[in-house]
């Protein structure tokens, strides 16, 4: 087995590994000097801050917080559903459907048809766009069948 990472370790230490994996490092560690020096060191150190002093505030911050705040009367909650809470989605719900079936008659072919494309619109993909200079008169001369 390869050495676990700090995190791993860490959580070792504060047992919050699934027990499969607690086994399979706890083996580890019987075998590996580095990885059991490691988690010497960080259960020394957690031991350190557990002895650290809580400090104290000396005053009571969630009670002058909660005399700051407007104190409003809870509103009465209606039984079943209302009206005009539920039109924005109905409304949504009802344009994506009638969107759906528009664009579904489009591709089935029931729809309104989208006009045919000309030869001329072809034009838009010459080398020199209707209406522009030629910089070379082989460019210029166009087919018969596009003029």
């Amino acid at each position: 087995m390869t050495c676990p990472r700090t995190e791993d370790l860490s959580a070792f230490a504060d047992q919050a590994l699934p027990a499969r994996r607690q086994a399979a490092l706890r083996r580890h560690l019987l075998a590996c000097p580095v990885c059991r020096q490691q988690l010497d060191a960080l259960q020394a150190l957690r031991r350190q801050l557990h002895a650290l002093p809580s400090p104290t505030l000396g005053f009571d911050l969630a009670a002058q917080l909660q005399d700051r705040l407007p104190r409003r009367a809870p509103r009465p909650r209606r039984a079943g559903w209302s009206l005009p809470g539920w039109m924005p989605t109905g409304l949504a719900a009802g344009a994506a459907l009638v969107c759906g079936l528009w664009l579904g008659g489009l591709l089935l072919g029931t729809g309104a048809s989208i006009p045919a494309a000309s030869p001329a619109m072809a034009r838009v993909f010459d080398p020199v766009p209707p209406g522009g200079l030629c910089a070379a008169a082989e460019i210029c001369r166009l087919p018969r069948t596009l003029q």
